[in-house]
């Protein structure tokens, strides 16, 4: 402590340190201060140090240095920069998934965005996956200096990019981090990239790298391992968020049914029904909980797995010691 306010007592303007005794510190010898509080009660002294030491902090390091819309690329900048000064802030409300991010920052989030730009250093984007990422573009209207970092592909002149699945309607599946593979690379593409804006800490962001990329593989094989025990091969989806799950873990898909269950018609399920009734090995993969409906039109169907798509916040959030507890199944 005593270190700290020897190197940065002499920036300090005049600070009121206890008025009853009209002691003052005015660019004054360190004595004065330990002096002051000597004087001070010992709750009071801690009271005092720790609020000159607030004043005496740079602003930078006040401030959110990272700026994330997205769960995965909040994951992915808080278990890189573990162990740093560094902040991330998750900009979005918690509530919302990705289709209701562009109209909530072209509205409410706006003036959001645009303040947390002013203090930020860092937006990381997966603009190249998803050209419709508001994150950047709102956000640098607060702050012209703030860097992007685009973790679906690196922005240099070798750029690398994380696999893609393509829709039937041509455009590109954005549930791109439900790969796990894609989200090793999308480790490295960051990486590389906070490593050169904060060069203090590259040896810090490159262990915590290393160690990320173990517990990916790992998370991998344990994927696998339970796709194998309950020997799911062929699946259903109700949901086109998870093509690339599936692709990722070459899972044949049989159908696809990606309509809202409300709007399924009495010819889509006797469709379905009449599928599960002949195949009775196939799987139903789906990203919301097991509806009444569905549990009535097939009470007796047991082989129905529940994927978090991790598209919101919502009430899970991402645990710093467990970051990939939302990819488990």
């Amino acid at each position: 402590m005593k270190q700290v306010l020897n190197s940065l007592i002499h920036k300090t303007p005049k600070i009121a340190l206890h008025k009853a005794s009209k002691i003052y510190l005015y660019k004054a010898p360190t004595t004065f201060l330990y002096k002051a509080l000597g004087r001070l009660s010992k709750l009071s002294r801690y009271v005092v140090m720790f609020a000159s030491l607030l004043a005496l902090l740079p602003s930078q390091l006040m401030a959110k240095d990272i700026l994330t819309t997205m769960p995965v690329t909040y994951m992915m900048a808080t278990q890189l920069m573990k162990g740093s000064p560094i902040t991330t802030t998750y900009l979005a409300p918690k509530r919302y998934g990705l289709d209701r991010l562009s109209n909530w920052y072209a509205t409410k989030g706006e003036a959001n965005a645009l303040e947390a730009g002013k203090k930020a250093k860092v937006a990381i984007t997966l603009k190249a996956l998803w050209p419709k990422d508001p994150l950047f573009v709102y956000a640098r209207q607060g702050n012209i200096n703030l860097i992007e970092i685009d973790a679906s592909q690196s922005i240099s002149p070798r750029a690398r990019g994380i696999a893609t699945v393509q829709l039937s309607d041509g455009s590109s599946s954005i549930y791109a981090w439900l790969n796990p593979n894609n989200i090793g690379t999308m480790f490295s593409i960051v990486s590389e990239d906070l490593k050169r804006i904060w060069p203090e800490y590259a040896d810090l962001i490159e262990k915590n790298q290393q160690a990320l990329l173990v517990q990916v593989r790992l998370l991998i094989n344990q994927q696998q391992q339970i796709l194998f025990d309950k020997e799911i091969d062929s699946v259903v989806l109700l949901s086109d968020q998870l093509e690339d799950f599936a692709s990722a873990n070459q899972l044949f898909v049989v159908q696809r049914l990606f309509k809202e269950e409300l709007e399924w018609t009495e010819q889509d399920k006797l469709a379905l029904k009449t599928l599960l009734t002949e195949s009775p090995h196939l799987w139903l993969l789906t990203t919301k909980k097991v509806s009444q409906q569905l549990k009535t039109l097939l009470p007796n169907f047991t082989n129905i797995l529940v994927i978090d798509s991790i598209d919101r916040w919502g009430s899970k959030g991402i645990q710093l010691e467990k970051p990939f507890q939302r990819w488990l199944f």
